[in-house]
């Protein structure tokens, strides 16, 4: 049994022996999982060359466990219950997004507040938009 952030988790014992296809997808989506795991846990610190490697570990582990998911889905060999972890993982990726989304969206908005944009001094409809201009030029029609 093994802990994950969503709780504890069965493996498989270790005498079970798997096919080579199974144990590789096993393999790269437990990477996944750890990685997610991992980014989760550096988040909160907000340290950001923690995030910044984190993000990079799960990317790649992304990115090595699609490829051996599309390999073993053309070969029809994903067992049912790898395909349910990895909808799960990739839920659990979603939510991690979503929730870096509110908090980059939190802060932007305290940014807002705290050091508000100039307003463009060349609009028309600022208050020293019109006096800026000068005068303008009339056009003679012919």
């Amino acid at each position: 049994m093994t802990t994950s952030p969503r709780g504890p988790r069965a493996t498989a014992p270790a005498g079970n022996t798997l096919p080579p296809e199974t144990a590789e997808l096993e393999a790269s989506l437990a990477a996944v999982e750890l990685a997610i795991a991992t980014l989760g846990q550096t988040l909160p610190q907000r340290d950001i060359a923690a995030v910044e490697a984190a993000s990079a570990a799960l990317h790649e582990a992304i990115r090595n466990a699609m490829a051996q998911f599309a390999q073993a889905v053309r070969r029809g060999t994903v067992p049912a219950a790898l395909r349910t972890r990895f909808a799960l993982a990739n839920g659990q990726i979603a939510g991690q997004r979503e929730a870096l989304f509110r908090a980059t969206t939190l802060v932007e908005q305290h940014l807002e507040i705290l050091i508000p944009r100039p307003l463009a001094e060349t609009s028309v409809y600022s208050a020293t938009g019109a006096g800026q201009r000068g005068p303008g030029r009339m056009l003679a029609a012919s």
